[in-house]
């Protein structure tokens, strides 16, 4: 495949606890778990969502589900477990301000969605929570996202790259692979920020925010000169 041209600045930016506010979804899906299936059924639907995240590295809810509906042998709730997963307002647990930072973005550069996630569940949230729209469609879904860099430089070549993640881990290795290429932005937000603890092997990252909407106080044009 060959390379275009860098176009300018690129944007990458995570969704899960970056954009979504993922720990209050999983608070409401475990209200709705105990309602349905009694305290057992919720741990246990826990227990396999936790086992799926450890193996895979990302929320699947998607793969815990079908693990969870052969355990209940079929329980008549998973059918409505099915239509919560479906129906889901995504939209009213994005964090404050995170379209219009989205929309700020798409003025300095090329914006795009970088997640880990399953094949149908993440894409499902991203479209209904409004954020596929606010990006003009450019969502890439991966399993291990940092391992796939090289892809998304053939698909967006830029001079310059910026990563938005929650995740200091992920930071790290993209800054490893692109070096003085890449800004690396963490926003502590969600579990995984609040549960970072000092890692001498990872790279700090270029900016710490506390929330998304810090972008709007503090843009990031200035930060990839």
């Amino acid at each position: 495949m060959q390379m275009s041209p860098p176009q300018g600045i690129v944007f990458l930016v995570d969704v899960d606890d970056t954009l979504f506010d993922n720990d209050l979804f999983e608070e409401e899906l475990s209200r709705f778990l105990e309602e349905k299936f009694g305290t057992g059924g919720r741990d246990s639907f826990l227990t396999f969502f936790e086992e799926c995240r450890n193996q895979e590295g990302f929320a699947d809810f998607l793969g815990a589900f079908q693990k969870f509906r052969i355990a209940v042998q079929e329980h008549p709730g998973t059918m409505e477990l099915a239509f919560f997963f479906r129906d889901y307002p995504f939209a009213r647990h994005l964090y404050p301000k995170a379209l219009d930072v989205l929309d700020l973005l798409s003025t300095q550069g090329t914006t795009v969605i970088l997640s880990d996630g399953d094949a149908f569940f993440q894409p499902h949230k991203i479209d209904r929570a409004g954020i596929r729209a606010a990006v003009g469609n450019r969502v890439r879904i991966f399993v291990h996202k940092e391992m796939h860099l090289d892809r998304l430089e053939e698909e967006f070549p830029g001079r310059h790259y910026v990563l938005i993640d929650d995740k200091r881990r992920i930071l790290s290795a993209v800054k490893r692979h692109w070096k003085d290429r890449v800004t690396t932005v963490w926003v502590r937000q969600g579990h995984y920020a609040r549960e970072d603890r000092p890692d001498a092997a990872l790279l700090t990252p270029d900016r710490m925010i506390s929330e998304i909407g810090d972008l709007l106080k503090d843009p990031l044009s200035g930060a990839t000169e």
